[in-house]
């Protein structure tokens, strides 16, 4: 038995091993690639630069690197802000009235998890709506796309909070708004910096739909400002690596500080619910 168990580990450690070269191997070439010269940059390989230039970040800032960070920073802070509240309040009264109407809508909300982006659809409603390549209507189509994952994970963590805390908080006066705010949402902590870690990724490094809905570049999100040197006719692969680098730096940093708050919400709220 202890035999088996060893053989067993073994072959998992392997693999844990073999899935940890697997991620780090385009992470190191990306790395590596975005110090180098045009011509070396374009083999795309893991070898160290002959002459290392760290002047491709220079580059790279120089390219309106600061507006698309801007961008990026205004709609990740909105659309975190809207998905995390919106659904968190969703939640405690899905939860709380627990009517044939709410589980029924909350069926219906978590079917947007699966639920794929159809572009030409929110386009033209986009468009009659007068918000079409605004930033705000971004943040408003990321509310629409993560906001059924996230109240998901806010139902099942709710349902482990007893409801005689509710009933302790109407009889001293709190009620509705206030109820959640002073009561339930303190509790949430775990739950709202995984949510709101996990969206702050997922809404950072989108690259698809802010280039369906974004038409102008002056609005470009990081991920979009890789174009500014990947062309038709011209590829500068030194600069996009550096370009990727720095886009990439903000969410690694923040997973790193936040990781034990995702995985503590994310196992608090599996057991929950």
């Amino acid at each position: 038995m202890n035999k088996k168990k060893t053989r067993i580990n073994l072959l998992l450690e392997i693999i844990l091993w073999l899935v940890s070269i697997v991620t780090i191997y385009p992470m190191l070439m990306v790395l590596l690639t975005s110090f180098k010269n045009k011509g070396e940059a374009a083999y795309m390989n893991i070898s160290l630069p002959s002459e290392w230039h760290p002047e491709n970040y220079i580059a790279v800032l120089e390219k309106d690197f600061m507006r698309s960070l801007g961008n990026s920073v205004f709609i990740t802070f909105i659309s975190v802000a809207l998905i995390v509240s919106l659904s968190a309040f969703l939640s405690f009264i899905i939860v709380r009235r627990d009517t044939k109407g709410c589980r029924i809508g909350y069926k219906i909300i978590t079917l947007g998890i699966i639920a794929p982006f159809a572009a030409l659809p929110t386009i033209q409603l986009m468009q009659k709506m007068g918000i079409y390549g605004s930033r705000i209507g971004l943040c408003f189509v990321y509310s629409s796309l993560y906001m059924p994952f996230t109240t998901m994970m806010f139902s099942g963590f709710i349902k482990g909070i007893p409801k005689e805390l509710d009933e302790a908080a109407v009889m001293d006066g709190a009620a509705g708004g206030r109820l959640f705010c002073t009561v339930i949402l303190p509790l949430l902590k775990p739950v709202l910096a995984t949510t709101g870690v996990l969206n702050f990724m997922w809404v950072w490094n989108e690259l698809q739909i802010p280039m369906y809905l974004l038409n102008s570049s002056s609005k470009w999100t990081l991920p979009l400002s890789v174009y500014n040197f990947y062309g038709q006719f011209s590829r500068s692969w030194n600069l996009v690596c550096a370009d990727v680098v720095l886009v990439s730096l903000p969410v690694i940093l923040v997973y790193i500080f936040a990781q034990k708050w995702v995985i503590a919400g994310m196992t608090a709220g599996a057991v929950k619910g």
